[in-house]
């Protein structure tokens, strides 16, 4: 049975290869030409009057934050708070995230843990640099209204309002 192996995969890429020329052939020589992926539609982005405002206010010991974004225009709201941390010793890339419906609200405000919790036991982020804020509003048919990038610093007791890249 060892010795039918190599048998088996020649007689499989001899197939395929085959394959291939008669396909070749059958378009006068040439293969089929890929065509190419449609573009996807650029996010029409909010006016500059309905985009949000977006702030972050931290505990006093900056363990947690909370995040507030007002003027909302649209049915569902998506974050990532990215950020580099010292977490048990090692510094590494983290963070948290939440997706929620907004529907008929005008504001969002969540408390986030900035680190993980495991059966009533905390890990808090340490060193918190390089903060980011990716900040998604989609409409009802999920499409995407607004998109922007703000970055942040953590500052323990401390609140600020985010400006967009």
């Amino acid at each position: 049975m060892k010795d039918l192996w190599p048998m088996v995969a020649a007689v499989v890429i001899l197939l395929a290869s085959a394959s291939v020329i008669y396909v070749a052939k059958k378009n006068g020589g040439t293969l089929p030409k890929p065509s190419p992926s449609p573009t996807p539609a650029m996010a029409v982005q909010l006016s500059n009057e309905k985009q949000p405002k977006v702030s972050v206010q931290f505990d006093a010991k900056g363990n947690y934050v909370t995040v507030t974004v007002s003027n909302l225009n649209a049915d569902q709201l998506e974050y990532n708070l990215i950020y580099d941390a010292t977490v048990k010793g090692n510094q590494i890339q983290t963070g948290v995230n939440a997706s929620t419906s907004v529907k008929d609200k005008s504001t969002y405000t969540q408390k986030q843990l900035l680190g993980s919790e495991s059966s009533g036991k905390f890990t808090y982020h340490t060193n918190i640099k390089n903060a980011v804020m990716e900040l998604t509003l989609r409409d009802e048919s999920r499409s995407s209204v607004f998109s922007a990038t703000y970055p942040f610093t953590v500052s323990a007791g401390e609140s600020s309002d985010l400006k967009a890249n």
